[in-house]
């Protein structure tokens, strides 16, 4: 096969190009000596010189070399760009206060960083009956007021979230005109412009540029909502956002040791798109509603606050929360939203459109059974407008009306209780009667077909008492779940309490629960179980259920309590049926017997 060879790798192919560039530069040599040298003009224009004369680099002096145009060519040098045009410095001399407000809200803007100092709602009242404030103050003091920028650069931040932004208006601003803060240093701008929108919305603008470049930086909401007073109001914070029309909720933590704990991390990226995104409380929420869900982002923030653990006494002691935030806009660093900010309230969340056929209904969480929940939710608040004017006495109704339409099912459980107490003698000689075999005997099949048998002759079905108790659990727990998440409960007051939203200042709603389940266990026929176990669940499962109840909302306990009265009024009525008599002496006589 014939061998080719690369032209480059010839054994003298480096000795004949040497040899070629020696000749050639003498060459040049040479006819530096044998051309003429032509003369020096005496006086001509700069182009016609530029054009002939011969470039001498090493015999032009340094101010001839700047304004020379031979010396130019031979130096070679590219003409230097025009100098970028100058950004004017715009800062404030000192801190003012700007206002924007509607019929909703009243939102106090410092220029010191274009950030929200107080964002009152008017409709609604913090503890002391003053306008309530969402601007958590303890939190807002260490991790940042809202509309401060998020970037991820800590300098830039830092600059952004403390100069002084001229504003285009100062004091109280119309409600439909706009309010824009603009700050520059001579490299870096920034901009943002609000605008009172429908009731609990603002619209937002913002853009900024460094040395002339867009930079991703995103208005953020970081410390929490000012309705969180006490430590246990921070455990209903949560993240939620709809992406690709599903909806994600992220608690602070989430999990336990065994199945692993996770927290919100901090400083995390989440890209879009964004339908909206939010950080939400019991009964407020913080959302924005991008204007484009292309290109949005946000950065989910936690941290760890200390508030005083009492907060009429901040100086008994403090408690470590967890407070949520976060920062979103478009990563074209150019972000044009909506903020909602207040109630999580079901008429006002539907009427709110973050984008074409999408609400903020979903930032309501109403559970696992929300197919319940929200039409009993609906139920009671058309029962509270136009019936019953007083929240307690509404939920009071409804949980009345409740009870005795599970009343059946509540009766069909009791009754199989009955009967399984009644044969329980009849059972306990089957068990005896094969007790001495094993469980992989044969013969222990033969048990079974016997307390089959059984059953069916008494007509006693096994599960007859715990399934009406599992169909009614769905209601149950969408009753707590909606009592829960109603931010109407909050500050309505019923007999001695003020606010239903609030544990019972007095607890005297927790200790009937505790009494009433006693009370309902004490007469309620146990089958087949031991009677020192039954003393202990007897009075073990009120008083843990009581003090769960303790720190219940005084709405949820009231439900609770009545149900529990309901409940022991039931158990009693059967008791005193025929079937209930007819099990009440078969227990006595078994009990003579035993003694």
């Amino acid at each position: 096969m014939t061998e080719y060879r690369n032209p480059q790798q010839d054994p003298g192919s480096e000795k004949k190009m040497m040899l070629a560039f020696v000749v050639v530069f003498g060459l040049i040599l040479a006819l530096q000596y044998v051309l003429p040298k032509p003369a020096t003009p005496k006086s001509q224009p700069e182009q016609t010189q530029s054009q002939n004369a011969a470039p001498q680099p090493t015999q032009t002096s340094p101010a001839a070399a700047t304004s020379s145009g031979p010396v130019a060519a031979v130096q070679n040098k590219p003409t230097a760009p025009a100098a970028a045009p100058a950004i004017p410095v715009k800062v404030a001399a000192d801190e003012t206060e700007s206002v924007l407000e509607n019929d909703f809200y009243r939102i106090t803007f410092t220029n010191r960083g274009a950030q929200v100092k107080s964002w009152l709602l008017k409709n609604f009242k913090d503890e002391k009956g003053n306008p309530l404030n969402l601007v958590n103050p303890i939190a807002a003091q260490t991790l940042g007021f809202p509309l401060s920028f998020y970037t991820y650069n800590a300098d830039l931040t830092k600059k952004l979230n403390e100069g002084l932004y001229l504003a285009s208006a100062t004091g109280t601003v119309a409600a439909h005109d706009s309010l824009t803060f603009e700050f520059s240093d001579g490299t870096t701008t920034a901009r943002k412009t609000f605008r009172a929108d429908e009731k609990y919305s603002l619209s937002i603008e913002t853009e900024v540029e460094n040395n002339g470049l867009r930079v991703q930086a995103l208005p953020k909401w970081p410390g929490g909502l000012g309705d969180q007073i006490t430590t246990s109001s921070y455990g209903f914070s949560s993240l939620v956002w709809r992406r690709d029309g599903s909806i994600e909720r992220k608690s602070p933590t989430s999990g336990f040791f065994l199945t692993g704990k996770k927290w919100v991390v901090g400083g995390d990226t989440v890209q879009g798109p964004f339908e909206w995104a939010g950080t939400v409380d019991q009964y407020f929420a913080a959302v924005f509603m991008p204007e484009s869900a292309k290109d949005t982002a946000l950065v989910t923030l936690n941290s760890q606050v200390e508030i005083p653990k009492n907060a009429a006494s901040p100086n008994d002691g403090k408690d470590k929360v967890s407070v949520l935030g976060l920062a979103f806009g478009n990563t074209s660093g150019l972000t044009r939203t909506r903020l909602y900010v207040g109630p999580k309230a079901v008429d006002v969340l539907e009427t709110t459109q973050a984008q074409a056929g999408t609400d903020l209904r979903g930032i309501l969480d109403f559970g696992t059974f929300s197919f319940i929940a929200r039409p009993l939710f609906l139920w009671l608040k058309w029962t509270h407008e136009h019936w019953i004017p007083n929240w307690g006495w509404a939920i009071a109704f409804l949980t009345l009306i409740i009870t005795m339409a599970l009343l059946p099912l509540r009766i069909s459980g009791m009754k199989s209780q009955l009967k399984m107490q009644k044969i329980q003698p009849q059972m306990k000689a089957i068990q005896e009667k094969y007790k001495r075999y094993s469980m992989t005997d044969p013969r222990k099949a033969d048990m079974q077909k016997e307390m089959s048998e059984l059953y069916k002759r008494e007509g006693v079905n096994p599960v007859g008492g715990c399934f009406p108790m599992l169909l009614q659990m769905p209601f149950l727990i969408a009753f707590y779940s909606m009592l829960g998440n109603s931010i109407e409960l909050r500050q309505a007051s019923w007999l001695w309490i003020k606010d239903l939203s609030a544990p019972d200042p007095i607890h005297a709603l927790p200790i009937l629960i505790i009494i009433t389940m006693f009370l309902t266990q004490k007469t309620m026929p146990q089958a087949g179980m031991d009677p020192a176990q039954q003393k202990i669940l007897n009075l073990m499962g009120p008083l843990m259920m009581g003090y769960i109840s303790w720190f219940f909302a005084s709405g949820l306990c009231v439900y609770w309590a009545i149900s529990n009265v309901l409940g022991y009024v039931q158990q009693v009525v059967i008791n005193r049926s025929e079937l209930g008599q007819q099990v009440r002496k078969s227990m006595d006589r078994r009990a003579t017997r035993k003694k």
